[in-house]
């Protein structure tokens, strides 16, 4: 028996979400090591700052294998999306405590493409169950 492993279903919201992602997280990279006063207080952030900076680029990454629409990366996809979510959620009701109100793209983007690849789950989910059923009776 060969197994076809289908790549995952067409969706070009997802696609611009991840696009976008990706395209900020390169960005900030590019700016961050590109102005000298950025790249000078890199030393300084915490370990917590960095974790949250290679999971973004992880990310960012995976994000990319999403828009090729490769399956097995869905569920990575998926979970650095929570984590990168709740890191932005605490850091904004930080910040808004400290009286800062600012729009969080990066958060809107992470509940965007959180929410379309919640969607997406349940399609994979929903197609492999099928198969299931077909193969079995």
């Amino acid at each position: 028996m060969q197994v076809r492993v289908t790549p995952l279903p067409r969706d070009n919201f997802r696609s611009i979400v991840a696009a976008l992602i990706t395209a900020l997280t390169i960005g900030g990279w590019i700016n961050a090591l590109g102005k000298t006063p950025l790249r000078d207080a890199l030393a300084a952030q915490t370990r917590l700052w960095w974790i949250e900076q290679v999971v973004s680029l992880v990310l960012g990454i995976v994000c990319i294998g999403i828009i090729l629409r490769k399956r097995s990366l869905l569920t990575l996809a998926f979970w650095l999306t929570v984590y990168s979510l709740v890191f932005d959620v605490v850091r904004w009701i930080f910040e808004f405590k400290e009286g800062q109100l600012r729009i969080p793209v990066a958060l809107i983007l992470y509940a965007l493409f959180l929410w379309r690849l919640w969607i997406t789950r349940k399609e994979v989910a929903a197609v492999e169950n099928i198969i299931a059923a077909e193969t079995t009776t």
